[in-house]
């Protein structure tokens, strides 16, 4: 028998098509926007990342993670429930930035070295925004204001490790230990070439995998922004809310997508106020984006479910906010600097009220799910 098609693939369909469509009527602005989010692969993505995923592979495949594990268990297993080798991608997690503490997790999930319920735990907090984007793009390149982005940095660390303490309560989960400490009885260190050699042509091919997400969603939106959906989106949003919320609804359909372009934008915006484009910046920072959850996606095994990701970054960026704005309180805010001629440039506004109730079923299931959980435990 035949299954039927339903509506939902129906209007997939058309999606793909449509979008098809408009790369083809677009072909200049997809060129231009291809080729900047290429040349922000090759002159931030791969020099950042590189180095690490290779540094990664080989701590991993040389047997040193198992040192590691013993040095910090004392420190993670109280704090987080998870065995001593969650450290490296924490610790990693915090001073890489997105998605290295992804990949470090599925490795280990991988080696058998951490279980399905530990390696979802660990990942709702181990993958942060790195200090070189928070201090260096955000806090210097955007605002203006190195200050600013050292606070950013030390509130989105904190916020990660309240979601990793947190995490621990809503998501308890049965350790394995039997099984876990039968991996790691190898202490000694092995190295060899071929060692090397693998760890670069592994490294390689994720870092071909994250350009290529971040290439596809920034030609993505600026399709849409040149089709004009944008506008109309707002426009809709203005008549239904009675209000002028677009320029919050910008910044956050913005970041939600591609947290570095929103951030941008946001950065410049001449009508939200300072205080809370500070806290906006430090609930996207934690959040991520779709982005980079695809990239995410795209570096776990399939068995590895990412709702208690979701929840996690959701949590993270709340939390991340709300030390924002007890760190500032009662502090001079630093100057920030604009120029007119980049706020005129306009700005997509895409799918605004399909994103926030999005958001909001998130927030609501993921939530139910957890308390569910914790009542049958």
């Amino acid at each position: 028998m035949r299954k039927e098609i339903s509506l939902r693939d129906y209007l997939m369909v058309a999606l793909l098509i449509g979008f098809f469509i408009l790369l083809i009527i677009d072909t200049d602005n997809v060129l231009s926007t291809g080729q900047k989010a290429i040349d922000l692969c090759l002159k931030v993505i791969i020099p950042s990342l590189l180095p690490f995923f290779i540094l990664s592979r080989l701590i991993f495949n040389t047997g040193a993670i198992h040192i590691i594990s013993r040095i910090f268990e004392p420190i993670i297993k109280p704090l987080f429930n998870l065995p001593g080798t969650a450290a490296f991608p924490i610790i990693a997690g915090w001073f890489s930035g997105y998605p290295a503490g992804a990949k470090y997790t599925a490795d280990l999930y991988n080696k058998r070295l951490l279980t399905k319920p530990q390696a979802e735990r660990l990942l709702s907090f181990c993958n942060n925004s790195g200090p070189l984007f928070i201090v260096g793009a955000i806090g210097t390149g955007y605002f203006n204001s190195p200050e600013l982005g050292t606070i950013l940095l030390i509130c989105h660390i904190l916020g990660s490790f309240t979601v990793g303490i947190t995490q621990r309560f809503i998501f308890a989960d049965k350790l394995q230990p039997e099984k876990l400490r039968t991996t790691e009885q190898k202490n000694k260190v092995t190295f060899s070439s071929h060692m090397l050699t693998d760890s670069i042509m592994d490294s390689i091919n994720v870092l071909l995998q994250i350009c290529g997400t971040i290439i596809f969603f920034a030609v993505l939106v600026q399709t849409l922004e040149t089709a004009g959906i944008f506008t109309g989106l707002s426009k809709l949003v203005g008549l239904i809310t009675k209000s002028d919320t677009s320029n919050y609804l910008r910044i956050l359909t913005a970041g939600g997508f591609e947290i570095t372009y929103g951030l941008f934008i946001l950065s410049r915006s001449l009508l939200i106020p300072t205080n809370v484009k500070i806290l906006l910046t430090s609930f996207l920072c934690g959040f991520g984006g779709i982005s980079v959850l695809t990239q995410v996606a795209g570096l776990c095994p399939k068995t590895i479910k990412l709702k208690k990701y979701i929840f996690g970054k959701l949590l993270h960026g709340f939390f991340s906010s709300i030390y924002t704005l007890l760190f500032l309180q009662n502090r001079s805010i630093p100057t920030m600097k604009y120029s007119y001629e980049i706020y005129s440039t306009d700005f997509p506004k895409i799918i605004s009220i399909v994103y926030i109730l999005l958001l909001l079923f998130l927030i609501s299931y993921l939530i139910k799910v957890g308390i569910s959980k914790k009542t049958k435990c």
